[in-house]
């Protein structure tokens, strides 16, 4: 071996086995939280206030609004609060439709229809909600997610038990119907797992507004969405940096598997590619020294698969190495996502771990450069450019 091939080599496995570490780290750390005694279903006088923003719903918000009808929760101790984001089709109707079922169970119900003179957008959106809200504890999905029956009942909880400033949830895609589908699941998995993990190691490194819980005092002392960013994604991870620098430690995970939302995979590959062009756009934005550092380390990994790869192929590295190094992370990858899969009851996304494994390095450096320069994309039927 070459003096070159030696440094490069030494290089290569010092960083596979730091990602090897920190995902072990990870993995230890959910397997210790999620085996937990759980939580007690108490917490049921805290009164919750459900936002959820929507914007050219009318296809999901129905199936959403039914679950929300069906909760075990007491009537009286819960909100359901919808602002409607300029949508152009007939979520507006579907909504209204649905508010007499909800009067009848005697839920507060509330449609909030943005107007000429507000601003558009999901963070304006919920803004206008969260001043309405007079709950307790805010808890915040998406118009195209659907909950299960005790959704409420978990993140109430999980606040009664912690008076935490702000809870995070799990995150999962419908997976099944096709190979595209599952491979976006097992990477939502994935992404819902790092999440949760790094709310629970009290570095947290993203959460999903599709399943989020705060207080309104705690909003209202971080300042909102306001992050010194007009980038219409990427507000609750935001939201979330500023709670924990204002209560270290604070922020928690919630465990429980009936606290885990559902929503839908993109239905093609252009879809796919501008939902993921959105969630990079974000990454520049934040401030935090530990976001990047994980961020680097990621995007270490992941060049050093695919240049081990290359060398082996040309024959300027032993391939025993490059194997070596591809087995190592591809086995901690998979401990901890059999562990994400188990808590999801979605053990079947394993058996596209392996074209999963070898896309990842090419899909994730596309999505590093993607998020280093300017991007125009479209969301919800508006234009945006990441600045």
């Amino acid at each position: 071996m070459v003096p070159l091939e030696m440094i490069f080599s030494l290089i290569a496995v010092i960083i596979a086995l730091s990602y090897v570490t920190w995902v072990a780290r990870n993995n230890l750390a959910w397997i210790k939280y999620v085996n937990r005694k759980p939580v007690s279903p108490s917490g049921q006088n805290t009164f919750v206030s459900v936002i959820i923003a929507a914007r050219n719903e009318e296809s999901q918000v129905g199936s959403l609004l039914q679950d929300l009808l069906t909760q075990n929760y007491p009537p009286a101790k819960f909100q359901i609060i919808i602002s409607n984001d300029f949508s152009t089709d007939k979520t507006a109707d579907v909504c209204n439709a649905m508010a007499h079922k909800f009067q009848q169970c005697g839920i507060q119900f509330l449609l909030i229809n943005a107007t000429e003179n507000q601003l558009s957008g999901k963070k304006a959106a919920l803004e206008r909600a969260i001043k309405k809200a007079t709950g307790d504890l805010l808890l915040t999905t998406d118009a195209d997610c659907l909950v299960s029956p005790d959704w409420i009942a978990s993140f109430a909880a999980k606040f009664t038990e912690s008076a935490a400033p702000m809870i995070t949830g799990f995150v999962k895609l419908h997976d099944g119907e096709n190979l595209f589908a599952n491979l976006q699941a097992i990477d939502v998995l994935s992404l819902s797992g790092i999440g949760a993990t790094s709310v629970i190691n009290n570095k947290p490194l993203m959460c999903n507004g599709a399943n989020l819980a705060f207080t309104k005092a705690a909003f209202s002392d971080a300042g909102g969405y306001d992050y010194g960013s007009d980038q219409p994604g990427g507000d609750d991870t935001y939201l979330m940096f500023k709670i924990n620098e204002l209560f270290p430690g604070k922020v928690v995970f919630n465990e429980d598997p009936k606290s885990i939302v559902t929503t839908n995979p993109q239905p093609d590959l252009n879809h796919f590619v501008r939902q993921r062009v959105r969630w990079a756009s974000k990454v520049k934005y934040y401030k935090e020294s530990y976001v990047k550092a994980t961020g680097l380390l990621i995007f270490a990994v992941n060049l050093v698969l695919l240049l081990v790869a290359l060398l082996a192929v040309i024959g300027s590295l032993n391939w025993i190495i490059a194997l070596a190094i591809w087995i190592l992370k591809a086995t901690a990858d998979l401990l901890f996502l059999f562990h994400l899969a188990t808590f999801t009851a979605q053990l079947r996304l394993l058996f596209v771990f392996l074209p999963a494994q070898i896309l990842y390095p090419f899909y994730s450096l596309a999505g590093t450069f993607i998020a280093m320069k300017k991007t125009n994309y479209e969301w919800k039927n508006r234009n945006y450019k990441s600045q």
